[in-house]
């Protein structure tokens, strides 16, 4: 049988097939996720997004040898995103992305009606432009729209309401809304009643179990007498850290357009000081876990930003990475080429998080060349994420000897050895091919009964192991104390500061 994972990307949409219980990868189907830029910021083009999503179904599918045995869809997404859909079926309004910084001004709003320690009791979030209620009510106040005529969907949710005809709910999608009462697992009456969004938000389904067939006319244009199940898998990283295996006591890095930072916990974490520190909590999507996820929001993005600011192709990129891992163990090389890279180019995450965050650099001059600046991006990434590392790990009293890493950095010998020896930390690259979409299948085969949870289906994920040269790593502790800190207080003192001028 085949099961068809979707994986709705900031960057990319990926739609693939696999086999079970094997699980190998029998074929994908690819699109730059479409965008709509206006004059108030980034929207997802989510009509273009589905028709050409709709297409690589028909062509996939139709392309098996065997299309009868395809058994469903799943479909994760980004959080945070997503649609306000009325009563036919239609998008009302623009699909804000989630990084768009519009909604800030929304949040003057939310705050009149709610304390950040009343919302972060509620939700388990800290309040941010990001979460989809401020892209709610902002989409309200400059659409005018009646929030009692339509129905709020996260992507992968309004993907799932486009195959289906039926509109459902997600919990880990939820919890990167500002609406869930993340206590007790339903829609938060307090912030419903508040805000008039009482009939706005769909019932909620399990996380990767089946709740309804494909449309009639799909399945039609497929001419397959079984039925296609469909089912939302929820988060991406959540979902690629399925593909990852992990488990209670394990740290996962996922990196992709953003980086982000997961730990899975028996119960949330409502505390003032994690609140302080901006930490998000959230449902898992499996084993009625909770997370803990920061998120970077400029990690891949500042690798797309150095290519596309220095004209640098592919090949070139690939060889000024080729060119600078055997330098990683010269240290006097290192030494005379520091730069420190501060990689808020979209904001800043935990532990001071804020929107109107700028990036900074120190240390190039006149003769730094394309080598030393892409190796100082790499660099200043590794640091904001050791810096987001030891702020989880003292409240949550661990300690993560080992780190899994999916998603682009994943591929990226240079990178992967820079985190090893910056972190000090055991790196385990799970170099898995489409993780999200194959995460999200084997949590909808577990759910749905297509695959058995104690069988080992995940062998063929490879699995390399980066060590950290001490040498290195206690010269980067150094420049971490005495460059980045400093520089990184700095900077966030005066940003605040500016920001309660305004």
């Amino acid at each position: 049988m085949y099961s068809i994972g979707i994986d709705i990307g900031t960057t990319n949409c990926k739609l693939c097939v696999f086999e079970l219980p094997s699980l190998l990868l029998v074929d994908s189907y690819s699109f730059v996720t479409p965008k709509i830029t206006s004059e108030y910021g980034y929207d997802f083009d989510v009509i273009d997004l589905y028709n050409q999503l709709e297409h690589g179904i028909i062509k996939t599918i139709t392309s098996l040898a065997e299309p009868q045995k395809v058994k469903n869809i799943v479909i994760a997404s980004v959080g945070e995103s997503g649609v306000l859909i009325d009563e036919k079926g239609n998008t009302v309004g623009p699909a804000i992305t989630w990084y768009d910084t519009r909604t800030k001004i929304t949040l003057n709003e939310i705050n009149k009606k709610f304390t950040d320690e009343e919302l972060y009791s509620i939700t388990g979030i800290p309040i941010h432009s990001n979460y989809s209620l401020t892209k709610i009510l902002w989409i309200r106040d400059n659409c005018h729209i009646e929030l009692q005529k339509v129905k709020w969907l996260c992507l992968a949710e309004y993907i799932a309401y486009k195959l289906t005809n039926k509109s459902k709910a997600e919990l880990s999608l939820a919890s990167r809304t500002l609406a869930l009462d993340l206590k007790n697992n339903c829609w938060s009456k307090a912030i419903k009643s508040t805000f008039a969004l009482s009939h706005l938000f769909a019932n909620f389904v399990e996380s990767g179990k089946n709740f309804e067939k494909i449309k009639p006319y799909l399945a039609e244009k497929l001419n397959i007498m079984d039925p296609i199940y469909v089912s939302i898998g929820g988060h991406d990283h959540m979902c690629g850290s399925i593909a990852a295996e992990l488990q209670e006591g394990e740290i996962l890095n996922s990196t992709g357009t953003t980086e982000g930072l997961l730990l899975l916990q028996k119960k949330a974490n409502f505390s003032k000081v994690f609140l302080e520190n901006n930490l998000s909590n959230g449902r898992y999507v499996i084993d009625d876990l909770y997370t803990i996820y920061a998120s970077l929001p400029s990690a891949g993005y500042c690798i797309e930003w150095f290519k596309n600011k220095f004209s640098v192709n592919d090949e070139n990129f690939n060889l000024l990475i080729e060119s600078l891992i055997p330098k990683l163990t010269n240290i006097d090389y290192i030494k005379n080429n520091l730069n420190v890279f501060i990689p808020h180019l979209r904001g800043s995450g935990p532990p001071k998080r804020n929107i109107v965050a700028k990036g900074l650099w120190y240390g190039f001059g006149e003769n730094s060349s394309l080598q030393d600046i892409l190796l100082s991006i790499f660099q200043g990434l590794c640091f904001e994420l050791k810096n987001t590392l030891e702020t989880i790990e003292k409240l949550t009293l661990t300690h993560h000897s080992i780190i899994k890493v999916i998603g682009a950095a994943a591929k990226n010998p240079l990178w992967l050895q820079l985190k090893a020896d910056i972190l000090g930390r055991k790196i385990l690259s799970c170099n898995i091919q489409e993780a999200v979409c194959k995460g999200a299948v084997v949590l909808a085969g577990y759910k749905n009964n297509y695959l058995d949870k104690s069988a080992d289906c995940l062998t063929d994920m490879q699995i390399a192991t980066y060590i950290p040269n001490q040498k290195l790593t206690k010269y980067y502790d150094e420049i971490f104390k005495q460059y980045y800190k400093p520089f990184f207080d700095l900077k966030t003192n005066l940003e605040f500061n500016n920001k309660k001028d305004k």
